[in-house]
């Protein structure tokens, strides 16, 4: 009966995990460019539960702000912060006091010639990315992609960091820049709530199982003829 217990536990823990792993999308359902968690299973490692990210693309909707772009397609910003180099697909930008293109944590947005400079003036964005102002051609968004996407880990503040080797980022070429546009998450709700649902039912049902056993255990411990 304890033996039995030991599995239990491991599928109580599992769905706890998948609970807490859901509640975080939907915490994040209108986070810009946020990419939702999934559980996976790592077969190198005795099956363990791994979290994983599905970088598949959130819906990109039109703002109307000049600084604002979204990626339609693979690529991620660079942005350079305080604690170095980091990536993002969050491209709702905005102009800082000193002229630089800046993101909502207020951290530099780099282009091909590094951090972009702005005037302020009659602002347009190619869908290759390149940054005119006034008709006059400047810096061009640098976006990047990985040769192993897996190795992106979360690290707050909607950022990314590559734990891959630094030859394996490599300029996107395929880049679809839309301007005036934000990709939202890619987290829809009705899914997410349905299987948070399964997940909380399929909890309750482990944990009558182990109180089931537990009370039969107790039985047999306490009453030696039911052996």
């Amino acid at each position: 009966m304890i033996s039995g217990n030991y599995g239990l536990i491991d599928g109580s823990l599992i769905q706890q995990l998948r609970f807490d792993t859901l509640s975080n999308n939907l915490a994040n359902v209108n986070t810009n460019g946020f990419k939702k968690d999934i559980l996976a299973f790592d077969e190198a490692l005795s099956m363990k539960i791994l979290t994983a990210v599905d970088f598949s693309p959130g819906p990109v909707v039109s703002t109307g702000n000049k600084f604002d772009v979204a990626l339609n397609g693979p690529g991620f910003f660079k942005i350079q912060t305080p604690s170095g180099i980091k990536y993002s697909r969050d491209g709702a930008f905005s102009l800082s006091r000193d002229g630089m293109l800046v993101n909502h944590n207020g951290d530099q947005v780099l282009g091909q010639n590094g951090p972009i400079t702005l005037s302020g003036g009659d602002l347009s964005i190619g869908r290759d990315g390149q940054i005119s102002e006034n008709g006059s051609p400047g810096d061009k968004l640098l976006v990047v992609d990985f040769k192993e996407p897996q190795l992106l880990k979360k690290e707050g503040m909607n950022y990314y960091v590559y734990g891959g080797k630094e030859q394996d980022i490599l300029t996107a070429e395929k880049v679809d820049v839309q301007h005036k546009y934000i990709e939202k998450s890619n987290v829809n709700v009705t899914e997410e709530m349905i299987r948070m649902v399964d997940s909380f039912r399929a909890f309750e049902s482990i944990q009558k199982a182990i109180q089931n056993t537990d009370e039969i255990t107790s039985k047999l411990v306490n009453d030696p003829e039911l052996l």
